[in-house]
């Protein structure tokens, strides 16, 4: 039965996985078109408008997407549906009809002028667009409709990535032209998607319902928001205390941590309607257990790898250039640091299952708040001294506090006897292999550390099982998947 439900669960992850990561990788070729073609200094504004416009997001869905998902399967899908999209539509309507009267206010206080107000009123057009699309995804997600889904993404991912290349490699509107091609694939993806609003929306009000979805959803707001000042409240204040140029070099190299992102993002995609629909199963609490270590299992190839060869990636040949401009490669260094950070992240969302299980969102805010402060924090006592090196830290040390808090809070609700063992043995194995790349570089010569390199991606699997990692079954599943089973039997 387990191996159904993560076989189910990973089938999903899949789905949103290759769609996700192919059109993320899209949007990630976004920056080198950047670098080649963006002075630093509007690099820099750009990722200062997107982070606020991250926060702003936040606020449009007034914690409908939570309760939608938390209500959908125990009551009228169509009047829940309803509910949320109504609620995002209204209030996202009337505070961007607010900001695009402040617009010009808006591109003096944010950049000084940098950005004309052109660029600023596109920049209030997309969340705007960006939430009425909320609720149409999450219908898809709980119906497990992820091939439509991911499709969708894609689709809109593909036309904004074509349209930056138009209107900035090729009409030179630089960052007006970025805002443009990010407003049209918005309003593309709500024309995708209407037909899912036409069939969904009923003009009926449960006002028990409504309520009860206000209690759940409003508590998750401050918990959201903190959790998006984790993920974007470094780049303004590495623009007030570094400058433009700066958040430039920073937000490139934050940016190269994009591949543990598309893991926590594709995972948590599969990963909500899992949990919500398997939670009263007899074998939730092993199967959710699994399901962290596996994740952490991925999760240390993933950073092994792009860790070990990012200084061979950034090279790769490239429009108008290498894939990551030279004058970026000084920051290379804090890619790990994000990656780390990235992957506590996901043990946040593992952990977090718990909370909405037992609908215990209260304490969201509790958790992510904390460790929102703390990356403020961190973020204005070490920039000044360390610099982008400075920053990566404290978003590191910021997702590591909340994936404590929050395991504290869940252990409380809905405990889960998560492996820690074997998901130490991961991570010491990760920080060993780690530190010997790093004596790699002074112990051998050019030509030969590559070959290093791949070797020690290899030796990481031979440690797992010299530790012990694996258990039997594991065992005997890999050797089906690599065809050892017959030669493994001749040798008993």
């Amino acid at each position: 039965m387990i191996i159904k439900k993560l076989i189910a669960l990973g089938t999903d992850t899949i789905i949103y996985g290759i769609f996700t990561i192919v059109g993320r990788f899209l949007s990630f070729l976004l920056y080198p078109l950047y670098t080649n073609f963006v002075p630093k200094n509007e690099i820099g504004e750009i990722a200062n408008i997107f982070s606020i416009i991250a926060f702003i997001n936040i606020i449009y869905t007034f914690g409908m997407e939570s309760a939608f998902f938390r209500f959908y399967k125990e009551n009228d899908p169509k009047i829940v549906y309803t509910h949320s999209f109504l609620t995002i539509a209204i209030l996202s309507g009337f505070l961007s009809s607010i900001l695009l009267f402040n617009s010009s206010n808006l591109s003096f206080l944010l950049t000084g002028q940098t950005i004309n107000v052109e660029t600023i009123t596109l920049a209030c057009l997309v969340p705007f667009f960006d939430s009425l699309l909320i609720i149409p995804y999450a219908q898809l997600r709980m119906e497990r409709k992820a091939f439509h889904f991911a499709l969708t993404r894609f689709i809109i991912v593909l036309t904004a990535v074509l349209l930056n290349v138009l209107f900035v490699a090729y009409f030179n509107y630089g960052t007006y032209g970025i805002f443009l091609a990010q407003l049209i694939s918005s309003v593309l993806g709500l024309i995708i998607l209407s037909p899912n609003l036409l069939n969904n929306i009923r003009f009926k009000l449960d006002q028990n319902l409504f309520k009860s979805m206000l209690r759940f959803g409003i508590p998750t707001i401050p918990a959201s928001l903190s959790a998006i000042a984790l993920q974007v409240a470094d780049k303004p204040i590495m623009r007030a205390i570094a400058g433009a140029e700066q958040l430039g070099l920073y937000a490139v190299n934050y940016k190269l941590g994009i591949i543990m992102m598309l893991l926590v993002s594709v995972f948590e995609y599969a990963w909500k309607p899992f949990y919500l629909s398997n939670y009263k199963d007899k074998d939730a609490n092993e199967l959710f257990a699994r399901i962290l270590t596996y994740f952490t299992i991925i999760s240390a190839i993933l950073f092994l790898t792009i860790s070990i060869f990012i200084n061979y990636i950034v090279q790769i040949p490239f429009i108008g250039g290498k894939l990551i401009n030279p004058a970026y490669w000084q920051g290379l260094g804090i890619v790990p640091i994000i990656l780390a950070g990235y992957y506590f992240n996901g043990v946040f969302n593992n952990f977090a299952a718990g909370i909405h299980i037992a609908k215990k969102t209260k304490y969201l805010p509790i958790a992510v708040g904390i460790a929102g402060l703390v990356n403020i924090a961190l973020n204005f006592l070490l920039i000044p001294i360390f610099g982008i090196w400075g920053a990566a830290w404290a978003t590191f040390f910021a997702y590591l506090i909340s994936a404590l808090i929050i395991y504290y809070f869940s252990n409380k609700y809905y405990p889960i006897k998560y492996e820690f063992k074997r998901l130490g043995i991961v991570i010491c194995s990760v920080i060993l292999i780690y530190f010997i790349d790093q004596q790699l570089i002074n112990l051998f010569p050019e030509n030969y550390i590559i070959f290093m390199k791949i070797a020690l991606i290899i030796f990481f699997f031979f440690l797992l099982l010299i530790l012990k990692f694996f258990d039997n079954k594991e065992l005997n599943y890999l050797r089906k998947i690599f065809g050892l089973e017959k030669n493994f039997e001749k040798t008993q």
